[in-house]
């Protein structure tokens, strides 16, 4: 949002105004801006300079002898001064790391932690997209003969995502040619995207139809089993919707909290809401009507994307009222999404261990 237009000092007031309507809740008149700003205005001089804030469109008057509140493009503004990473302490920093660390090697447990601390580190709705399974790189894919014509297919990803599901074959295939099999699906596919392994194996099938090496035929087979889409959405763990609703903007609204409540219990509404406004950018703030997504008016999303190996996984945010703690809140994301990266970057060493034990 650009303010090349506004003057330092207009700008002050606003900021003023702002700051002080997150702390307190309360229409901020020019009186107490008087007590307060540094440059010693007036009440007077203030009042003018409100006035001219709310016919910018920065703040607005609840009714005619109210102080001023913030709209969406007064918090935009505000948001915009603040320093990077200054609401965070040493103590903090060091307890959210401790915090993830004793989840490594389980990316559930590790999704669900992170979204836990989020909450209770804001009191906001928390939320953690995890790993898109079909986009994570394959590290290895085992198979387990359960009884004749049923197979249990275990899929681990590089970022130690376990996914396994039981088939039903046609056909028949022994302990060891399932190994067989394994082992050259591994090797020949290892580093490949789910997504992509589906792919090259296609073509593969399609260049082997006279295929007469019955090792690799029923490797190919297999590989189809493995791969196969099965239409399953990221994970959203999402938790301190009550806390959030308990925020004096919804509990004197109780249409609206229902109606935020219904939204935010629905997993796929949610994810095409959070999909819809993130564009994976490291750190990303919308502010109300920013979302245009009627869902979302007056609320406010602060998120960040974690990665692995620079390759962006999911995302990991909050969502709560416009009047927000945005200096602490965007400190918190920003850190617990980069810690997050730090340890998924762990995970796999930590997997090792499970996967070679696998049947």
């Amino acid at each position: 949002m650009k303010t090349t237009h506004l003057d330092t000092r207009t700008q002050i007031i606003l900021r003023q105004a702002v700051h002080r309507f997150i702390a307190f809740g309360d229409p901020v008149g020019s009186r107490t801006l008087a007590k307060v700003n540094p440059l010693g205005l007036s009440s007077a001089t203030i009042r003018n300079i409100l006035a001219d804030l709310e016919e910018l469109g920065y703040l607005f008057q609840p009714h005619t002898s109210a102080g001023r509140v913030p709209t969406d493009k007064g918090y935009r503004f505000y948001v915009g001064t603040l320093k990077e990473g200054s609401g965070l302490s040493p103590g903090e920093r060091d307890m959210i790391g401790k915090r993830l660390k004793q989840y490594e090697g389980d990316v559930g447990s590790l999704m669900q932690g992170t979204s836990h601390l989020l909450a209770s580190m804001t009191e906001m709705a928390s939320f953690v997209i995890g790993p898109d399974i079909q986009q994570s790189i394959l590290q290895q894919v085992n198979f387990v003969r359960l009884a004749p014509g049923r197979l249990l297919v275990v899929v681990v990803s590089e970022t130690a995502q376990v996914v396994s599901r039981v088939v039903e074959l046609t056909e028949e295939f022994t302990g060891p040619e399932l190994e067989r099999c394994a082992r050259l699906l591994n090797s020949e596919f290892r580093g490949f995207t789910l997504a992509e392994a589906r792919v090259a194996l296609l073509l593969k099938l399609r260049e082997e139809q006279a295929l007469y090496d019955r090792v690799l035929q029923n490797a190919l087979t297999l590989g189809q089993v493995a791969f196969a889409e099965n239409g399953t959405a990221a994970d959203v763990y999402l938790e301190g919707t009550s806390r959030m609703l308990a925020k004096p903007e919804f509990s004197t609204n109780i249409g609206r909290a229902q109606q935020l409540l219904a939204t935010l219990e629905e997993k796929n509404r949610v994810l095409d809401i959070l999909t819809a406004c993130l564009e994976g950018s490291d750190l990303e703030i919308i502010i109300g009507s920013e979302a245009q997504v009627p869902d979302l008016e007056g609320i406010s999303l602060i998120a960040a994307s974690y990665r692995y190996q620079n390759r962006e996984l999911g995302s990991v945010g909050i969502i709560g009222p416009t009047r927000m703690k945005y200096a602490k809140f965007i400190s918190v994301v920003d850190y617990i999404a980069r810690s997050l990266s730090d340890t998924i970057s762990h995970s796999p060493a930590k997997m090792d261990a499970h996967i070679t034990g696998l049947p």
